[in-house]
């Protein structure tokens, strides 16, 4: 095949999130865009994120259906994963038709294919090279594996193929209890399925609060997963047609299946980064800078793959496209910086989980004497018609002196209602006070907020 030559203001290798709000952002800031893909549109935001919230949203209707006393006898509740298989399979063609529509209305080129550089200024890709001022690399990731395991895709898993499960199974091992093992053990348990849950540290979700680990793992345990701390997964195997998982300390579990989920590592190594002269780091991970960009100024790396000197670079769809949007205004000299104090956050398990800002223990860490005041959805009239008791929100402020809103976070039944209003006022600095005289809808779950600030001023009793 002959090669071709192609040129254009920005080329962006990677069709995630992050590299489709760079290319559209870009396109409508008239620049000529060629955007390099080698998989589906919108990478794991929509075959992995999508998908995992369309079971999850099926799983919770179920598990709703199932409770008792709410007046009705529920029937035919039996789980059909060929439907729900079919479901999410028309509903990413739907979301791919999209977008699609999207990138045909901007005039973005698209080039099915992997990228390749072949210097610091050309790509490859299908025999055509494409030279462009400035690149941006979107590659994403990929779920990281244990070393000498076979993934087959069916009776060993990973997150990027249990959301394509079209069969019915009894039980499932989770080996890792991170975000994604946690919400998958939730799904699963909720469609009816035995569910073992991993985890290496000594409490679930070890990166919040010690309350909210409790808490979780409380209701974990009653829904009927059956968490072990401490585990560590020596070798997984097929045996007799179940998974064996041999752990550190000689016990054996079989299952059905298992679903590895032990974390990501980026995808940077069919891109030949030494034509660039980038070294990329820890578990393929490219360094950039608060702008996005690598050692090599007019490259830059945004979404999972690039990697800023932060905690709070966390690996969520909304970053990524945050971080696509700042990397084009950095080439276009426009203004702008990613504040990362009031990052959003939603974890699908259940209850469902959902926050902004920072942790209580991070809060005091770096503040002392910050207030904090608890308000139970026991307490509030929406859950209560909901029939729905579980969880609170918590309201993290500063010390006396400081009403800036630092944390919030919030358990339960659609949790992720508080967090949108939540984020705007650390964002913005807006003081808890603002909240003890709006007005919100009633009933409603974003009344808790509204309680918790009462609570911290003084016009609320913390407990009944």
């Amino acid at each position: 095949m002959e090669s071709s030559d192609h040129s254009c203001d920005l080329a962006i290798i990677g069709a995630g999130p992050a590299g489709m709000a760079a290319a559209l952002y870009a396109s409508s800031q008239g620049m000529a865009v060629t955007l390099v893909n080698g998989g589906g549109l919108l990478g794991y935001g929509l075959h992995g994120a999508y998908k995992s919230k369309g079971m999850y949203e099926l799983a919770k209707d179920r598990q709703v259906a199932l409770k008792a006393g709410r007046g009705y006898d529920p029937s035919g509740l039996d789980v059909r994963f060929g439907d729900i298989h079919e479901q999410l399979s028309t509903g990413t063609a739907e979301l791919t038709e999209i977008t699609l529509g999207y990138l045909d209305q901007m005039r973005i080129r698209v080039v099915q294919g992997s990228g390749r550089f072949v210097d610091p200024h050309t790509i490859a890709v299908n025999g055509e090279h494409i030279r462009a001022p400035s690149f941006l690399i979107a590659t994403g990731s990929r779920p990281r594996e244990l070393p000498g395991l076979e993934v087959d895709g069916k009776l060993i898993m990973t997150s990027d193929h249990v959301v394509d499960v079209d069969e019915g199974f009894g039980s499932l091992t989770v080996v890792g209890a991170g975000v994604i093992g946690c919400e998958f053990a939730s799904i699963f348990t909720a469609f009816g399925i035995h569910v073992t849950l991993l985890d290496t540290a000594d409490r679930l979700l070890s990166h919040e609060d010690p309350d909210l680990s409790a808490f979780i793992t409380t209701i974990f345990t009653r829904n009927g997963i059956h968490v072990r701390f401490g585990a560590r997964t020596r070798s997984v195997s097929i045996v007799g047609g179940k998974v064996k998982t041999l752990l550190e300390d000689g016990s054996v579990i079989l299952s059905d299946r298992v679903l590895v989920a032990i974390g990501r590592i980026a995808c940077s190594d069919t891109l030949n980064l030494p034509a660039t002269g980038i070294e990329p780091g820890r578990a393929g991970v490219i360094n950039v800078n608060d702008n996005m960009q690598t050692t090599v100024p007019h490259i830059y790396a945004v979404g999972d793959v690039g990697e800023r000197k932060t905690p709070l670079d966390l690996a969520l769809v909304h970053i990524a496209e945050a971080e696509g949007r700042l990397a084009v205004k950095h080439m276009l000299k426009q203004p702008s910086v990613l504040r990362s104090s009031h990052i959003p956050f939603i974890i699908f398990s259940m209850p469902m989980i959902a926050g902004a800002g920072l942790t209580e223990t991070l809060a005091r860490e770096q503040y002392g004497d910050v207030r904090v005041a608890k308000f139970l959805n026991a307490r509030n009239h929406r859950y209560h018609a909901m029939r729905s008791f579980d969880g609170y929100v918590k309201l993290i402020v500063g010390p006396p002196g400081d009403d800036r809103i630092l944390g919030v976070r919030a358990v339960g039944a659609q949790a992720d209602s508080v967090i949108g209003e939540s984020a705007v006022m650390i964002d913005n600095g807006i003081p808890y006070t603002y909240l003890l005289d709006s007005i919100h809808a009633h009933p409603s779950l974003t009344e808790s907020l509204q309680n918790a600030a009462r609570i911290i001023a003084g016009g609320l009793v913390p407990t009944l």
